[in-house]
C-alpha cells in the first residue's frame, strides 16, 4: 500500500521531490506544526478568549501512556522573569544589589536595538555573563497566540474589559510569556478598524502548538511514516497528536456562538485514508444491484429459463480478475494507490459487457445454426462475439499499458493493475463464464429448474409473458426502424454539431490545477479547516525555505546578500524571514562591517554563535541552522552543515502564476551560482510542480493512447474507414467529456488524467462493437446499419447501463477520487453511448464501407448456376436469406410484414449476390 502524497502524485524525477530527499538526510524536519483557527462574530470578545484559554488547557493536559504535552512540545527560552525584559536602570540596580559587577562594553553595545523592543542586552553585558543568565533561563512549550498578550494568565483574562481588550490587542508588542516582538495582528482574520486605524473586531483568530519529533527514537526504528506529510514521526508523539485533536475538537463545553476548526499535522494522513476505505462500501452495493439487472437482462421470468447461478459466475469472473490483477501486480512490487480502488468498478463495467456481447451471440444465431449440438452452436456464438470483446479488450489493454509510461507515480501503478486486471477478465469471460453458459443451457435445455438443477420440471411450458424481449423488442420494430428515416438523420448530425462544437468552447476554457486538499472528504474536520483559512487569511501565502548545504558560508555572504535583494525585488514574494538580514544589521549595529574584510570563517561562526543566542537571533538557532556539534553560547558555533532563509509568497489567483513565481525564484537562485548545495523548497511546490507538467502528461497520454487504439481496432476490424469512424466517436466523445468536467468543476489533476484515459478504453468499447457487427451485415449501408442496431444494440446498451450502475451510488462518496470518477465516468458512458447508438450507426448508413469479402461471395458465381438449375431466382434465394437474417434478429414468428413496406428486399439480394 502507498499513501503517501509525495509518492503518489509528483514526477519522483521533479525539483520537490530530489529537495526533499536532500532535506531528510541533511537537514531532517524536528518540528510539527498544529494550528486551530476560532469563528465568531467577533473573536476579541471575553467569551471567545476564555474559550481559547480553555482549549489551551485542555491540550497541557492532554496526555497518553508515554508522553505529555510538556514531553512533546518544542520549547524555548523565556526571559520574561529574568531581568533582560525589565528596563536598563531596574536591571543595572539588581546587579549592583547582588554583589556582583559587570564591565560593559560602552564602545559597541550601548545602542538601542530598537525603540519598541528596549535594549538587547546580548549587547550590553559581557558575553560570559549574558551566557551565564541564559543557561539558566526557563524554557517552555511553544504555543502561540493573541493569549500571549496576557501570559495565559486565567485572572487577567477573566479581568478584561472590552475596552482593555481592544487597547491591549493594538498596543501589545511583546510576548508576555517568552519575552520576545510579536505581531499579533497575524493572529487575527478579517478584523475590522476605526477611523484611527485601530482593530476593534475580527472574525477569526489562530492559536498554534508546536511539537517536536525525537530524531533518536526514528533513529531507532520507533517511528511511524505519517502519509500527510511524508515525514518520519517518532511514535510516542505520533500517538499524542491523536489526543490533541480529541481536545481541540471537543464541543462539549464550547460556547454554541463559538466555532473551532483544526489542522494537526497527522490530520491529512489519518482522514484521507480512511475516506478511501471507508468508500469501499460503495463497490459492494454496486455490485449487488448489477447482479439484480444481469438477472433480470439475462434470464426470463420463469422457473426454468432464469439464469441466477450464471449471473454470479459472470459477476465472479469480475472478482478473479480482481485478485489476479492485485497478486499479480503485488508479486512485482508494484505499489497500490489510493486510486486503485476504482478499478473494481472499471472491471465490473468491463466484465458485464463482454458478458452481454456474448449472450445477444447467442440469442442471434440463425435458425440453422440453431440446429446444432449444444457445443457447436456456442462455437457460432463465440465466432461472432468473439472478435467484438477481443477488439473491445485489446484496445482497452493497450490504452492502459502505454498510460503506464507516465511519470505520475499514481497513473502508472492504476493503469499496470488496470491492465492486467483487464486480461484477467477477457481471459475469464470467454472460458469460465463460457463453460458455465454451457452448463446452465444444458440445464434449461432439460428443463430442469434456475435456482435447484437437480428439479427437473416435467411436462414445462414457458408463461407467455416470459417470452418478451422489450429490450430487443425496442431495438428491432421501434428504434431500428425510427433512427434511419432521413429527417431523423439530418437531425442526429446536427445535435451531433452542436454537441461538439459548445464541448469545444467548454473544454477551452478546462484549467489544470491540483491541490492535495481535495483529496479530503468535505464533511472533514480538515477539509473545514482549510476554507476557513482561505477565507479568513487569503493573504498569508505559501510558506518556503532557501536550503543552503555544506559550503564556507563566510565567502558566499555577499551572494546570499545579492540572494535577499533580488528575492525582495520579486513580484512573487511577499516576505522574507532571513537570518543573515537580522545578523548583519545585529553587527552593524555595533560597529561591524558584514562582512569584515580581514575576517576569518572562525571569526564569523564566533560572530554567528553569539548572535544566534541573542534576542534578536535566538529564534533562527534551532529551525534555520544544523551544526556539526552542539552549539554552545561561550564558544563559537560549529561547522554549518545545512542552513535555511524562510519566504512567503503572496497570495496567487490561479495555477499557472503559481508556476511562474516557483519558477522565478528557481531561476534567482540558479543565477546566484553558490559553490555549494542551494535550492528553494515550500510544500505547496508538490502540487505547483504536478500542476506545470500534467496538461503536458493528459494530452500526450491520450495521444498515445489514441493512435494505440486506432491501430488495434484497425487490425482487428480490418477496414481503414470503419477504424477511423471509430476513432472519431472517441475523440468527440473526450471532447464532450472534457466540457462537461468544466461545468462540473472539474480540472486537470492526477485523478482526472487517470479516468481520462480509463474513459478512452471505456468509450471505444460502444463504437467498436457497432462498427465491427456493420462490417459483418450484408445489404444496402441502410439495411446494414438496421440490422446493426438491432443485432448488437441492446448488448452495447446493457454494457453502458450495468457500468452505469455499478458506480451510480459513488455520487454519494465523500471521496474527490470517486465523486470524480463518478462525473467523469457518468460523461462517458452518456456521451460514448450517444455517439455508439446514435451517431455512428447514421454515419455508416450515409458512408459506410462495404462488407467482408467472404468465402460465399468467392462462390457467388457458382451459386447463381446453381440457383438457375434449381428454377429459383437468385433475387429470391437473396430475399430469403435477408428475410431469414432479420428474422433471427428480431426472434419474430410472424412474417415481416412492415419491413417489406419499408425496404427493397431485392436489393438487398442483389447487393449480396
Amino acid at each position: 500500500m502507498e499513501d503517501r502524497p509525495f509518492k503518489l502524485w509528483i514526477p519522483q524525477d521533479s525539483d520537490f521531490i530530489k529537495v526533499m530527499e536532500w532535506q531528510k538526510e541533511n537537514y531532517p524536519a524536528e518540528f510539527r506544526l498544529h494550528v486551530s483557527i476560532y469563528e465568531a462574530e467577533n473573536v476579541l470578545d471575553k467569551s471567545a478568549l476564555l474559550e481559547m484559554f480553555r482549549v489551551h488547557e485542555a491540550v497541557a493536559s492532554a496526555s497518553t501512556v508515554n508522553a505529555t504535552w510538556d514531553s512533546v512540545c518544542a520549547k524555548m527560552p523565556t526571559i520574561v522573569n529574568s531581568f533582560f525584559s525589565r528596563k536598563r536602570r531596574t536591571v543595572n540596580q539588581d546587579i549592583i544589589s547582588g554583589g556582583q559587577k559587570m564591565h560593559l562594553n560602552a564602545s559597541l553595545r550601548t545602542k538601542r536595538d530598537d525603540e519598541k523592543n528596549g535594549y538587547d542586552w546580548s549587547t550590553v553585558l559581557d558575553r560570559g555573563i549574558y551566557c551565564g543568565f541564559l543557561e539558566t533561563m526557563e524554557q517552555k512549550c511553544m504555543e502561540h497566540s493573541i493569549l500571549e498578550i496576557w501570559g495565559y494568565d486565567e485572572e487577567i483574562i477573566n479581568n478584561l474589559t472590552p475596552d482593555q481588550i481592544i487597547k491591549d490587542v493594538n498596543t501589545a508588542e511583546i510576548s508576555a510569556v517568552f519575552g520576545f516582538p510579536t505581531n499579533f495582528t497575524e493572529f487575527l482574520g478579517k478584523v475590522e478598524k476605526d477611523s484611527k486605524g485601530r482593530i476593534v473586531k475580527a472574525g477569526a483568530s489562530k492559536q498554534m502548538w508546536i511539537t517536536r519529533i525525537n530524531l533518536t527514537a526514528v533513529n531507532d526504528g520507533s517511528f511511524v511514516d505519517d502519509g500527510g506529510t511524508g515525514m518520519e514521526v517518532d511514535t510516542v508523539s505520533f500517538h499524542w497528536e491523536k489526543e490533541l485533536i480529541k481536545a481541540v475538537l471537543n464541543e462539549s463545553e464550547r460556547p454554541d456562538n463559538i466555532t473551532v476548526y483544526l489542522m494537526a499535522s497527522s490530520s491529512f494522513g489519518m482522514i484521507s485514508e480512511d475516506t478511501i476505505i471507508g468508500d469501499i462500501q460503495f463497490l459492494a452495493v454496486g455490485f449487488g444491484v448489477v447482479f439484480i439487472y444481469i438477472q433480470i437482462m439475462l434470464g426470463k421470468f420463469n422457473m426454468v429459463e432464469q439464469r441466477p447461478l450464471l449471473s454470479l459466475m459472470g459477476l465472479l469472473c469480475v472478482g478473479m480478475s480482481i485478485f489476479v490483477s492485485y497478486g499479480i501486480c503485488s508479486v512485482f512490487d508494484v505499489p497500490f494507490g489510493p486510486v486503485n480502488n476504482v478499478l473494481p468498478f472499471l472491471l465490473l463495467g468491463l466484465g458485464v459487457d463482454d458478458m452481454f456481447v456474448i449472450m445477444q451471440a447467442w440469442n442471434n444465431l440463425s435458425q440453422q445454426e440453431k440446429k446444432q449440438e449444444l457445443t457447436e452452436r456456442i462455437g457460432y456464438a463465440l465466432k461472432n462475439a468473439g472478435v467484438s470483446i477481443t477488439v473491445t479488450s485489446l484496445t482497452d489493454f493497450a490504452a492502459f499499458a502505454i498510460g503506464s509510461g507516465t511519470v505520475l507515480p499514481a497513473l502508472r501503478y492504476f493503469c499496470l493493475y488496470a491492465a492486467v486486471g483487464i486480461a484477467a477478465v477477457y481471459f475469464f469471460q470467454a472460458t469460465f463464464f463460457v463453460a458455465w453458459f454451457v452448463l446452465d443451457q444444458r440445464r434449461l435445455e432439460d428443463n430442469r429448474h434456475g435456482f435447484i438443477w437437480c428439479w427437473q420440471l416435467k411436462n414445462w411450458t414457458p408463461n407467455q409473458c416470459s417470452q418478451r424481449d422489450l429490450c430487443q423488442t425496442f431495438f428491432s420494430e421501434v428504434y431500428a426502424k425510427f433512427l434511419f428515416k432521413f429527417p431523423v438523420k439530418i437531425f442526429v448530425l446536427l445535435v451531433t454539431a452542436a454537441f461538439l462544437a459548445v464541448s469545444g468552447w467548454g473544454l477551452s476554457n478546462l484549467r489544470q490545477e491540483f491541490n492535495p486538499i481535495w483529496f479530503l472528504p468535505q464533511s472533514s474536520y480538515l477539509f473545514k479547516f482549510f476554507m476557513k483559512q482561505e477565507y479568513y487569511f487569503p493573504t498569508s501565502g505559501e510558506m518556503g525555505f532557501i536550503y543552503f548545504g555544506k559550503m564556507n558560508y563566510l565567502d558566499e555572504l555577499p551572494k546570499i546578500e545579492e540572494l535577499m535583494t533580488q528575492m525582495k525585488e520579486s513580484e512573487y514574494i511577499s516576505e522574507i524571514d532571513s537570518w543573515y538580514l537580522k545578523y548583519k544589521s545585529y553587527w552593524e549595529k555595533q560597529g561591524h562591517s558584514v562582512p569584515e574584510p580581514d575576517e576569518t570563517e572562525e571569526e564569523f561562526l564566533d560572530q554567528l554563535g553569539m548572535f544566534l543566542h541573542s534576542p534578536s537571533g535566538s529564534k533562527f538557532r534551532i529551525r534555520n541552522f544544523h551544526f556539526d556539534g552542539i552549539l554552545n553560547c561561550t564558544e563559537p558555533a560549529p561547522q554549518i552543515l545545512a542552513s535555511s532563509i524562510e519566504y512567503k509568497h503572496r497570495y496567487f489567483s490561479g495555477s499557472r502564476e503559481q508556476i511562474r513565481a516557483m519558477d522565478d525564484l528557481k531561476s534567482i537562485v540558479q543565477r546566484m551560482n553558490f559553490s555549494g548545495y542551494v535550492q528553494p523548497f515550500a510544500r505547496a511546490y508538490s502540487g505547483w510542480e504536478t500542476d506545470k507538467i500534467i496538461e503536458k502528461e493528459l494530452y500526450q497520454n491520450m495521444g498515445l493512447a489514441m493512435m494505440v487504439v486506432f491501430i488495434v481496432t484497425l487490425a482487428l476490424i480490418a477496414n481503414l474507414i470503419t477504424s477511423v469512424m471509430v476513432l472519431l466517436c472517441v475523440i468527440m466523445t473526450l471532447v464532450d467529456v472534457g466540457a462537461l468536467m468544466h461545468w462540473w468543476g472539474l480540472t486537470i489533476d492526477t485523478v482526472s488524467c487517470i479516468d481520462i484515459v480509463l474513459a478512452i478504453g471505456l468509450c471505444v468499447d460502444y463504437a467498436a462493437h457497432i462498427g465491427h457487427t456493420f462490417m459483418t451485415k450484408k445489404g444496402t449501408r441502410n439495411e446494414r446499419a438496421r440490422l446493426t442496431v438491432a443485432t448488437i444494440g441492446p448488448a452495447v446498451l446493457n454494457g453502458g447501463f450495468t457500468t452505469f450502475l455499478a458506480f451510480v451510488f459513488l455520487v454519494n462518496s465523500d471521496s474527490h477520487v470517486f465523486i470524480t470518477f463518478f462525473k467523469i465516468f457518468f460523461a462517458v458512458v452518456f456521451y460514448g453511448l450517444f455517439h455508439g447508438l446514435v451517431f455512428l450507426p447514421v454515419l455508416l448508413s450515409l458512408v459506410g464501407p462495404p462488407p467482408y469479402f467472404t468465402y460465399d461471395e468467392d462462390k457467388s458465381e457458382e451459386a447463381e448456376v446453381m440457383c438457375l438449375e434449381a428454377g429459383q431466382s437468385c433475387q429470391q434465394q437473396g430475399r430469403d436469406g435477408a428475410e431469414e437474417e432479420i428474422k433471427t434478429v428480431e426472434g419474430l414468428s410472424e412474417p415481416l410484414n412492415s419491413f417489406h413496406k419499408s425496404t427493397n428486399l431485392s436489393s438487398a439480394g442483389t447487393s449480396g449476390v
